[in-house]
């Protein structure tokens, strides 16, 4: 009997302990530029009990540790796309450095208490990694003369970026909603693992336009304007028919007269 008193203290103390460590929140960026740096935070709370390890993994892949037992405590693995920063990493948080494109991928902190429990508790979040050019992107088909009312055949392309950046286009200052004058086309994939997308618009060509593309990633924004030329003799032709039908009656008045 007192065998068995004393094993089932045992499982007690156990589950009060593994119910102790849990991770109050992970602090990671959704969205950060190629080149900048970065930290992520990793809030825990033990609740009485002793840290044994806090480790870091991208996609599955260990890069950093914090063992308080050990000396010195840190220490960061190699991994394409991460560079730690030692000075300034510690056990609830670790700074990247020089981010890249490969940086990107879902980041997760485990942290687990010494003996007897060994018991662990992690989060993860995913961290997406831009690279956005000074470049407006590009539009092409507005050089010709439209006739009014013509479909337009315009369109245009971002310079490389990373992800492939969403395009919209404007018309006199006017977002163009209506899905058939929008032609969408796949992504193209460029040098460096960067991409450019298209964008068609089959807008009639009216007097007055002009257009605008816009090259959107998160908050970053890049523009190009451009004016549409209608010909001349099409708008204006009403107006010729009822110069002419003046003309030949005040000739046929002349002719009567004369």
């Amino acid at each position: 009997m007192r065998k068995i008193i004393v094993f089932w203290s045992f499982l007690f103390v156990n589950l009060e302990v593994s119910i102790c460590l849990r991770v109050v929140g992970i602090s990671v960026p959704t969205l950060k530029q190629r080149g900048e740096s970065v930290t992520f935070t990793c809030d825990y709370d033990l609740e009485g009990g002793k840290l044994y390890s806090v480790k870091w993994y991208r996609d599955n892949e260990e890069f950093y540790r914090y063992m308080p037992r050990l000396r010195p405590p840190q220490h960061a693995h190699k991994l394409e796309g991460v560079r730690v920063d030692l000075e300034k990493s510690s056990a609830r948080r670790v700074h990247l450095r020089e981010l890249t494109l490969k940086s990107r991928g879902s980041y997760r902190c485990e942290v687990s208490e010494e003996a007897p429990s060994f018991h662990s508790a992690q989060a993860e979040t995913f961290m997406e990694v831009y690279y956005f050019p000074r470049e407006s992107p590009r539009i092409v088909g507005h050089e010709r003369v439209y006739e009014l009312r013509e479909p337009l055949d315009v369109n245009c392309t971002s310079a490389k970026a990373f992800p492939a950046p969403d395009l919209q286009w404007l018309i006199n200052g006017e977002k163009v909603t209506e899905s058939s004058w929008l032609i969408p086309y796949d992504a193209v994939h460029a040098a460096q693992g960067l991409m450019m997308s298209t964008l068609g618009l089959r807008a009639p060509a009216r007097r007055h336009m002009k257009i605008r593309c816009v090259a959107i990633i998160g908050t970053h924004r890049r523009e190009r304007t451009a004016s549409i030329e209608t010909s001349s003799s099409n708008w204006r032709g009403a107006p010729n028919i009822n110069l002419i039908m003046l003309i030949g009656c005040v000739n046929k008045i002349l002719q009567i007269m004369s």
